[in-house]
């Protein structure tokens, strides 16, 4: 046997003994020590190196609470010598009842004297709970945020009245004259120097405002910021002052009273909000409520049932008058003016119009007012030659409508809100002429009063030269022994004009109003 041939296994066995000697089982872990400080007590503890902190932990028999923290954090790589911090974070919730401050209004009343007060309403403070989160710490509290608040009494807003100069001398008038101002109703009653506030809530829109035929109750409505609510009804006594709710809600274009058993029934029609312009789909109904004077209001009644896609644009809405007597109820809506019979819900077309083309997101409706001679008076859409299509047509015409459908045109050209109003026993009727009657969505204004069975029209105001009148509804008095007077708005003012003179008299200087009735 050769040498070589001897030595190959002891070479082997060489190579096996150094392998075995540089395996991993053969050569020690490295360990480090680190420290861990929890709960006030410090835990020396050994971990292999390059170990995270969270071997640490577990080697020191410490556990995390779902908001406690390590710092560093559990990931982190640990180096020797390490002092590894455990913040105990716990949480807690703390509800205090505090004060919600109430804010103070003024409202001016050229009633009274320059510099006078008057307090009106007492203001109150209301009270909400706000509920705190409160963080500790290792049992130090190093936070306390506010996570909610709940308003459980709203509070009371403080109302002073104080005096300011009026250059306006004051008018004997007859009946009670109702006007809106910068969101609230006020009241002249005998003398226009005596300014009486009825609801000064601020948030009166002006959809709504109609004084009870007895004259005892005004009517109105006030915009709501409720989810899925524009605005609701209410009623306020002119005596006394007593406001009731009426429950009802989302009323744009008709609410009134209606005649029937009771002095206190009221008729609207409702829209369905909607985020699309012009912010609402109308339903084209007819409801009926009865309130009694303590406060007690009837569930609604169904009149005339809904009518969502009744017509052209049946989005926008329709709207209703009675007449004089009570006996005949006539609807409007942009394609047609005519007559309603609740007890078969049939609509009878007495005007057909085509519809005005506003290429906008309002649409035009003309107004109803009843004569007690039993006509209708609206606004007809006329045809104009030359223009593409007849829905363009800038003509408009103020008519008068028998129950049976007899049409008689009054004037021409007089503009889209005409808004005519007739005299109750006076035979005249009041309206507005655009003073471009081709540009009458946009156009100012003149008050005129025209007599149906001569045809003569007199110009009342605004004199020649002046700014004219903005779209608005007019309003008789109640009485003519002084000589029949019309109410209106005027640059925000409010305004009174003796037909049988042709003297106009200012009554208002804050240029706030925006709405009136005078009954």
């Amino acid at each position: 046997m050769s040498k070589r041939a001897l030595y190959q296994p002891g070479l082997l066995a060489l190579i096996l003994c150094l392998l075995a000697a540089c395996s991993p089982a053969a050569v020690a872990a490295e360990t480090i020590q680190v420290s861990v400080i929890a709960d006030g007590e410090s835990h020396p503890v050994s971990v292999s190196a390059g170990s995270r902190v969270s071997a640490a932990l577990q080697a020191a028999g410490v556990t995390l609470g779902p908001l406690d923290r390590a710092e560093p954090q559990a990931l982190a790589q640990v180096e020797a010598g390490d002092e590894i911090r455990v913040v105990r974070v716990e949480e807690a919730y703390e509800v205090v009842e505090q004060a919600l401050p109430f804010v103070s209004r003024t409202l001016q009343n050229e009633a009274l004297a320059v510099g006078e007060q008057r307090l009106i309403q007492n203001g109150v403070n209301g009270l909400e709970e706000v509920t705190y989160r409160l963080l500790y710490e290792d049992g130090e509290l190093v936070s306390r945020t506010a996570v909610r608040s709940q308003v459980v009494t709203a509070p009371v807003e403080e109302i002073v009245m104080i005096g300011a100069q009026s250059p306006f001398s004051s008018v004997n008038i007859p009946g009670r004259l109702a006007f809106l101002a910068g969101g609230n109703a006020w009241l002249l009653e005998d003398n226009t120097g005596s300014r009486r506030a009825l609801v000064t809530t601020g948030d009166l829109d002006g959809r709504v405002f109609e004084i009870s035929p007895d004259g005892d109750w005004l009517l109105f409505s006030r915009s709501s910021e409720a989810e899925g609510q524009i605005n609701t009804l209410w009623v306020v006594s002119l005596n006394d002052l007593r406001v009731i709710e009426l429950g009802v809600a989302n009323v744009v274009h008709y609410a009134g009273w209606a005649p029937g058993g009771s002095a206190t029934q009221i008729a609207f029609s409702t829209v369905e909000p909607s985020l699309n312009p012009p912010g609402w789909a109308a339903n084209n109904d007819l409801q009926f409520i009865n309130f009694t004077p303590g406060g007690d209001v009837t569930e609604p009644r169904l009149g005339l049932p809904p009518r969502p896609t009744d017509g052209l644009y049946s989005w926008w809405g329709s709207a209703y008058a009675w007449s004089a007597d009570g006996e005949t109820l006539a609807f409007t809506r942009p394609d047609a003016v005519g007559r309603a019979d609740i007890d078969t819900d049939r609509l009878q077309t007495l005007l057909a119009l085509t519809p005005y083309q506003t290429n906008s997101d309002w649409t035009w409706m003309p107004t109803l007012a009843w004569g007690d001679d039993g006509w209708l008076y609206t606004v007809e859409h006329a045809e104009q030659s030359g223009v593409e299509t007849q829905q363009r047509s800038q003509l408009f015409d103020l008519v008068a409508l028998s129950p049976q459908g007899e049409l008689r045109r009054l004037a021409q050209s007089v503009g889209m809100f005409a808004n005519p109003a007739p005299e109750l026993g006076g035979g005249q009727v009041a309206y507005l002429q655009a003073f471009t009657p081709t540009q009458s969505d946009i156009s100012s204004y003149e008050l005129r009063v025209l007599t149906p069975g001569s045809g003569a029209s007199m110009a009342l105001f605004p004199p020649q030269g002046a700014a004219g009148l903005q779209p608005q509804r007019l309003a008789w008095s109640p009485s003519a022994e002084a000589g029949a007077m019309i109410a209106f708005v005027y640059q925000g003012n409010l305004w009174v004009v003796n037909v049988l003179t042709g003297e106009a008299r200012q009554l208002t200087g804050d240029g706030l109003v925006s709405a009136l009735d005078w009954e």
